[in-house]
Parts: structure tokens; C-alpha cells; sequence
């Protein structure tokens, strides 16, 4: 446990890591806040409550961008040797890759509360619940993107990838498959696929118990896949 803790604590610490997140919250943040200006100036009306649910819709991207470099950029500076063959066995390394996702996730609820407040929209008591659904999130997109990374060792393609599979297109052909209604096995598999469920339930706030279930299993089905592969690799 404590040379995990030890490896977590120095992938979080990279240098820029910190700097580059908080940046990048920071901008969204002020382009939320941006948003609900523009919507006055064009519509004369608009609400508070915009600004987190602006922030709320980009954060999946935040976690998207960062996950595809944590793992690539290892392959693209070509320290993966060095990383790879060091102290700390691959698994460790991967866990710590996973645990600095999750930690993003953990910064962005902190600045999508902060908007709530502003928002308007805040309540301690879903405070509980958006930090399980953040942290499911980014457990499971996190898991699945490090994978990607063990196959394809590209930030470009691994990030191209992930938002097809988990992105806008996939939502709106899931969505078209749903609204047709044309068979109820596939609308039963579609709804049971972390592919759908994974942003359809980020943007609602909250998974429900069996949702939750999926999502864990598939990112633990992810993360096995990940070790497996990373340890047969060539490096």
C-alpha cells in the first residue's frame, strides 16, 4: 500500500500536471461565465443555473484530454522504458496513471461546486452524490482510455477513440436506436452499455444502483485488460 500511495503521490506531482488542470479549469470556468453573459446580451434572459450546467457539460472532455496524455505521453517521450522497467512493477504504475484520473475527476467537482454556489443550484446533501458519480466516472472512462493507451501508445488516436466511443456521436446514434423503438433487445442492451450510460447518467448527476453496478464492473473489465496487455508489451 505505501509504495502505491508513493507512486500515486509522484504521477500527481508531475511536473505541469497541477498547473495544466488547474488552467484548464480555471478557462472553463471563465467560459461558462461567459456563456451566461452571452445568453443575456442575445436573449435578454437567462439564469444563474447555466454556468454549472455549462461547466458540468465540459468536463468529460477535461477528463477525456488528460486521460489519453497520462498514459501516451510516456510512449510519445519515450520514457516507457524508463517508467516501465524502474521500482515499481507495471501494475503499480498503471494504478497510479488510474488514481491521477480519478484525482482530476475529484478537482473538477470541487470547481463545478464552487459554480453551483454561484449557480445558485448547490445542496450539501447531493454533494455525496456527485462526488460517487465523479468518481464512477472517471473510474471507468479513466480505465477504459488507459487501455486504449496500452494498444495504441497514441495520444491522438487513443483521445479519438474514446470520444467516439463515448461521446457525442455514439449518444446521438444510441439515442436515434432508442427513439425508434423498432426492438426491445436492443433497446435493452443499448441502455445496459457503459457506452451509453456513462455521460447520459454523468449529465443527469447521478447513476442509478444497477448503473452503477455496470459501470464499475466495465471499468474493472477495463483495468484487468489494461495490466494484461501492459505486461506482455515489448519495451
Amino acid at each position: 500500500m505505501d509504495r502505491l500511495l508513493k507512486v500515486a503521490t509522484l504521477e500527481i506531482k508531475r511536473k505541469k500536471f497541477i498547473r495544466e488542470l488547474i488552467i484548464s479549469l480555471v478557462i472553463l470556468t471563465a467560459l461558462s461565465f461567459l456563456g451566461y453573459y452571452v445568453l443575456i446580451y442575445f436573449t435578454s434572459e437567462s439564469h444563474l443555473s447555466t454556468i454549472p450546467e455549462t461547466f458540468l457539460q465540459t468536463i468529460p472532455y477535461i477528463i477525456l484530454v488528460f486521460s489519453s496524455v497520462s498514459l501516451t505521453q510516456e510512449f510519445s517521450n519515450k520514457t516507457d522504458r524508463m517508467i516501465f522497467t524502474g521500482i515499481f512493477s507495471r501494475r503499480e504504475i498503471i494504478i497510479s496513471k488510474l488514481v491521477s484520473i480519478i484525482f482530476i475527476s475529484v478537482m473538477c467537482l470541487v470547481f463545478y461546486e464552487l459554480t453551483e454556489v454561484v449557480g445558485r443550484t448547490f445542496e450539501i446533501r447531493a454533494l455525496l452524490t456527485h462526488l460517487c458519480t465523479f468518481l464512477i466516472y472517471s473510474f471507468t472512462i479513466g480505465s477504459f482510455i488507459l487501455m486504449i493507451s496500452t494498444i495504441t501508445s497514441n495520444f491522438i488516436i487513443t483521445g479519438v477513440i474514446g470520444y467516439i466511443l463515448y461521446f457525442d456521436l455514439i449518444l446521438v446514434l444510441f439515442s436515434q436506436a432508442l427513439e425508434s423503438k423498432r426492438s426491445e433487445v436492443l433497446t435493452k442492451v443499448i441502455e445496459q452499455l457503459p457506452f451509453y450510460i456513462a455521460n447520459t447518467g454523468f449529465f443527469v448527476g447521478h447513476y442509478t444502483f444497477y448503473q452503477a453496478i455496470i459501470m464499475i464492473s466495465c471499468g474493472l473489465l477495463f483495468f484487468v485488460i489494461t495490466c494484461v496487455i501492459i505486461n506482455k508489451k515489448s519495451l
